[in-house]
């Protein structure tokens, strides 16, 4: 059963953080709140009696949840992107997408199949058509649920001008490397990790 409007808000207020050198600390939030995920400028909650999350941004990145519901209102009805329900000065209420990120598929040792990244070429062409420009493409805001369906989150940067290689750039990566004997079963996150760093600190030269 749906939340009410009101209730949305209230859990949004439950909510508390600690400011630190480098980012926010959660400190509270209600029991029907579970912790998933925190990015650069926003924290994600499941709700606990429906299959929807909380998305909320924390200062000074309020405004990036008015892009993002912009962006997501645009891809509303395209099954590739989730479905929002609500939406505050710095809150989203969307589908809760049960899956694994491409992250976690490699870390894990789950096939990427070729089908995913065709289901990604697919979804990104749909946002274009819809006047996007799809940015910050990564391994974390692409998921694959159980019935092999890709799922796109985190679009707030889809309305930027810039041209971004990044998809391109994970996709070509995939189909020079992926399917070799040397590609290890499962890859370690330090390594992801290190790769995804030293990528874009190459983009970051570039640019200058």
């Amino acid at each position: 059963m749906a939340c009410p409007a009101s209730s949305y808000l209230f859990y949004v207020s439950t909510i508390k953080w600690v400011k630190k050198r480098q980012g926010v600390s959660i400190v509270d939030h209600h029991p029907d709140l579970t912790f998933l995920g925190m990015g650069r400028s926003a924290v994600v909650f499941k709700l606990k009696h429906e299959p929807r999350v909380i998305k909320v941004f924390y200062p000074p990145f309020e405004q990036t949840a008015v892009q993002e519901k912009q962006n997501y209102d645009k891809v509303q009805g395209i099954r590739f992107y989730p479905k929002i329900y609500e939406s505050g000065p710095n809150y989203l209420v969307m589908d809760f997408i049960a899956g694994k990120t491409f992250f976690q598929c490699l870390a894990e040792g789950i096939p990427l199949k070729d089908s995913y990244v065709k289901q990604v070429d697919t979804a990104l062409v749909e946002a274009r058509n819809k006047g996007l420009n799809p940015s910050d493409i990564h391994l974390h805001n692409l998921l694959v649920m159980s019935d092999d369906q890709v799922r796109i989150i985190d679009i707030a940067r889809f309305s930027q001008t810039k041209r971004c290689p990044q998809w391109q750039d994970l996709k070509k990566g995939y189909q020079t490397h992926y399917h070799r004997f040397y590609f290890p079963k499962k890859v370690p996150k330090w390594l992801m990790n290190g790769v995804a760093w030293f990528y874009q600190r190459l983009k970051t030269e570039k640019a200058d």
